[in-house]
This record gives structure tokens, sequence and C-alpha cells, in this order.
């Protein structure tokens, strides 16, 4: 009769122990091995721990004559002054401040999403093609800058207008042909820059 003297090891009426066969996830099965006396079983033999692990396990974890509350009490948590704050906390605590009065500002003043969708509507309605509203500023304020800017479009427009008379480009695109009939509103500029100077 056979006795289970650890996990899966066995011993039989001789004395002799052994590890029963057993199954595999596939089907199929190992052959039962013998063992000697004293076997442990890999599954229950301890893991290894280092001289220094062991050393940092036995320390307790909180300094001595600190104990550890069994339930933390959140109120007297928050009942306790706090410790002052360094500067980057200061800066971070400020900037909360801000923005909590800015967005009651903004709650004061009635500021709603209805008014700054109907002003964007406005906006998205401007066209950039009438240049005469529009000021001269939209470019550089220097006038040698923005006629050094006028010579380079003038250039790429003539390049352009090469690569459509060569063939290079058969169908151009609405851009191209745009910027090829701005080419008189830019040499017109640059006669007025030159003058200018």
């Amino acid at each position: 009769m056979a006795s289970a003297a650890r996990n899966g090891v066995v011993k039989n009426d001789g004395g002799d122990s052994y590890i029963p066969a057993t199954q595999r996830p596939d089907g199929s099965w190992r052959k039962p091995r013998r063992v000697k006396p004293g076997y442990i079983p890999q599954e229950e033999v301890p893991l290894y721990e280092s001289k220094g692990k062991q050393w940092v396990n036995s320390k307790p974890r909180l300094p001595p004559g600190v104990h550890e509350d069994p339930a933390p009490v959140q109120q007297s948590q928050q009942a306790q002054p706090q410790a002052p704050l360094s500067k980057s906390a200061k800066k971070n605590e400020k900037r909360k401040q801000k923005r909590k009065e800015k967005a009651q500002a903004q709650e004061e003043t009635g500021i709603d999403d209805g008014k700054v969708d109907a002003l964007a509507s406005d906006i998205g309605d401007v066209s950039l093609s009438d240049s005469a509203q529009l000021p001269m500023a939209t470019g550089p304020s220097d006038p040698q800058k923005r006629m050094k800017n006028v010579k380079k479009k003038l250039r790429q427009i003539e390049d352009l207008q090469v690569k459509i008379s060569s063939g290079e480009i058969t169908t151009p695109s609405k851009e191209q042909l745009d910027k090829i009939a701005r080419k008189g509103e830019l040499e017109e500029e640059l006669r007025t820059l030159e003058e200018g100077l």
C-alpha cells in the first residue's frame, strides 16, 4: 500500500520513494521516477534570499518609536499644520489660485460659449483676398525685408510660369493659378517699395 510522505512523493511497501507517473498537457505520460529519501520537490524548495535581502526584510519599516496606525484618520491629517512648502510648490499654488480667480471672473462677467461661437463664425467670414482692407503690416515691417520677400515671390511665380510653359506641369493646381494671378499686385507693391527708398 502506498502512502503520501510529501506533496507528489509516494512511498511503496518496500520503503522506496518515488514520484508517480503524471500526464502532460499534450496528453502523453511521464514515467514514475525513483527519488532518494528526504527528497524535496521543486515546488516546495524555499526561494533563495541573499544575506543582504534577509537583513533588509528583518529591519522594521518605521523608525524606532513610531507605530503604524491600523486605521488612518483623514480628519486628523487635515487638522495638523502642514510643513513649509518649497519654492516650486508655492508657485504651483499661486498658479492654481489664479486659475480659480480667472474662472470665477469669467462666470461673473457672464461670458458664455454662445458669444464665443458667434465671434468665431464672424472671424471665419472675413476673407483674406481683399488686400485693400488689410494693412500692409501683415508682412515684414522693414521695407528692405518686405522688398526681398516680394522679389522672392516674383521669382517663384516666374519659375512656375516656365514650368507650365515647358510642359513640366500639365495641370496647375488652384493655388498655383492664384499665385500667378497675384503677379501684377506684387510688381506694383515692389515699385512702391522701391520709390519709398
